[in-house]
């Protein structure tokens, strides 16, 4: 599918007119790296690292100790035989059994390249918001520059009537439709002027640059060839949403991993030392504690967390399938605007030489005033047609390979 020669030089010399461009593959690079919302996402994946920080951890060690049966009367210096004075310390260490600090370390990892997978599907659904916006830049710019150059060509033909009108071969009431209708054309650059300025200002807010700073233009592979349909499925299996769903089977069993290690209880060993009055000899001992899981044995959790994994399962499934749907949807669309420009292009060409041949008769011999208003209107309206059904094509296309999982840059990164 290759797009006209005719739709290249529209989108290549408009921008000349406006100054210094921005190609859409720049607009895409300047979005992924300095748009706010991404970078917030970011920020939000990078957490997920230091959840790992803290799975790595081990358990710390309690220190307890005691002074009791204190002998306050003798200033706490009772030595009286048989005096009841202790000092104890002790020293203890959990143990972590079944693996949960390994169990933890590998939930955290897969928890990491799910939350990156997350990020990659934030750029692309919301390059979907870039599209729509540069595309609407795109849109403006070209409609202004059409204004403008209608404008300055219905200024001939006001002349050639105003000639026509002092030689006495137009009556004043077609002259004053004549004037009239300029007011049309001068509302019409001024309605797409205010457009582009607005536009331009939400297409600059999505890049962090200064609104006055942007001039877009068409892409620079306007006319590759479309893939066909089975390459573009092929590509689904790839999309950041479906990555991250099968990265989810892959939390929700470590998750399932880690619920039954917790089952598994836990040892503390601990060393004592302790001493009495009055002599206070050192004494030493050790002590074991571990809970007996008689009751509490984390069964709900380990259940949840199997149901878990089975509805990660379900969730991939659906995510794949509805990835393909939308690959599906964005085809067909795509496919209609380059049949709906395409006519657009034959409407536009057979309007602009009706126009052309009525703007003759109307300067040689005479014509219908009203016939050459409704050429110049119909030839106006397909002009608008054809600058939109461009601008959807393109979308369309950029559309489709956010869909299928593909850059929107080009294969030399423009």
């Amino acid at each position: 599918m290759r797009l006209p020669r005719y739709s290249l030089l529209l989108f290549f010399l408009i921008p000349h007119l406006f100054g210094d461009t921005l190609t859409f593959s720049n607009a895409v690079q300047q979005f992924v790296e300095y748009n706010y919302d991404l970078q917030i996402a970011r920020h939000e994946a990078q957490k997920s690292r230091a959840d790992l920080i803290t799975a790595k951890e081990h358990p710390n060690p309690i220190l307890n100790g005691s002074y009791e049966f204190m002998d306050i009367q003798h200033h706490l210096g009772d030595q009286a035989r048989g005096s009841n004075a202790q000092v104890t310390l002790m020293l203890a260490h959990p143990f972590e059994t079944g693996g949960k600090r390994d169990r933890r370390v590998d939930l955290a990892n897969h928890a990491i390249t799910y939350n990156d997978f997350i990020v990659d599907e934030t750029v692309r659904e919301q390059l979907t918001v870039l599209v729509d916006a540069y595309y609407a830049v795109l849109n403006d710019q070209a409609n202004w520059f059409n204004a403008q150059e209608n404008g300055k060509m219905y200024a001939n033909i006001l002349a050639i009537a105003k000639t026509k009108l002092d030689n006495g071969f137009l009556s004043q009431i077609d002259y004053q439709k004549l004037l009239l209708q300029k007011i049309d054309y001068t509302r019409e650059i001024e309605n797409n002027r205010l457009a582009l300025v607005q536009d331009r200002e939400a297409l600059a807010a999505l890049l962090a640059l200064s609104a006055s700073d942007i001039t877009v233009t068409a892409p620079v592979n306007a006319s590759d060839e479309l893939q066909s349909l089975d390459s573009f499925l092929a590509k689904v299996i790839e999309r950041a949403d479906c990555k991250a769903a099968k990265q989810n089977v892959a939390v929700a069993d470590a998750s399932l991993n880690l619920e039954k290690a917790i089952a598994i209880p836990n040892v503390t060993i601990g060393a004592e030392y302790a001493s009495f009055g009055p002599y206070y000899e050192p004494l030493l001992g050790v002590n074991f504690a571990m809970p007996l899981p008689v009751y509490d044995k984390n069964e709900g959790d380990i259940e949840k967390a199997r149901i878990t994994t089975l509805q990660s399962v379900n969730l991939y499934d659906k995510t794949l399938r509805m990835a393909k749907a939308d690959v599906l949807q964005n085809y067909e669309a795509t496919q209609s605007r380059y049949a709906i420009y395409q006519m657009m292009i034959e409407g536009f060409k057979s309007a602009k030489e009706l126009k052309e041949k009525q703007e003759k008769i109307f300067a040689l011999k005479g014509i219908s005033v009203l016939e050459l208003l409704d050429s110049q209107k119909n030839y106006r309206d397909y002009q608008k047609n054809l600058t939109q059904a461009m601008i959807d094509f393109h979308s369309a296309t950029a559309r489709l390979k956010l869909s299928s999982g593909l850059s929107l840059l080009d294969s030399k990164g423009h």
